[in-house]
């Protein structure tokens, strides 16, 4: 398990140590809102509009963040609105990877190898932890 640090993957363990030895999920620094128009939305932070096609989810399956954006997905509908890719379930030093496996669904979008690729490619200097679910904006590179 690792992080980036300014573009750049390092392996690095997560200190759990000030939450007790919890994990605290942090506020994503990609926050925005698909709204019918592309408007803001209600907390007023920008927004994308809706449209089939537009969006890739980006998921694994030993997540329940993940798991319910998928469960969501079946529900309303939208397996043929938003593509999906799958990481590989076990997490190693680099971290979430496509490498083949069961149930592994190669990332087509950005061609990634590695789901923290992904995060860079929205914002080549990002530092935090790679987390899924992530949905990507195939318009904006987002």
């Amino acid at each position: 398990m690792g992080l980036l640090q300014e573009g750049k993957w390092v392996d690095k363990w997560y200190d759990t140590k000030a939450s007790n030895g919890h994990f605290v999920r942090k506020s994503s620094q990609f926050r925005n809102w698909i709204t019918p128009d592309g408007s803001a939305g209600p907390t007023g932070s920008s927004g994308f509009k809706a449209e089939a096609e537009r969006y890739h989810l980006y998921v694994s399956l030993a997540c329940p963040w993940a798991h319910r954006t998928l469960i969501f997905r079946v529900l309303k509908g939208l397996e043929d609105i938003i593509s999906i890719s799958v990481v590989h379930w076990y997490m190693a030093e680099d971290g979430w990877t496509f490498e083949t496996g069961n149930g592994v669904i190669p990332d087509d979008v950005n061609g990634a190898n590695f789901l923290h690729q992904v995060y860079t490619s929205a914002k080549p200097e990002y530092s935090g932890r790679v987390t899924v679910p992530v949905l990507w904006d195939k318009n904006n590179g987002l």
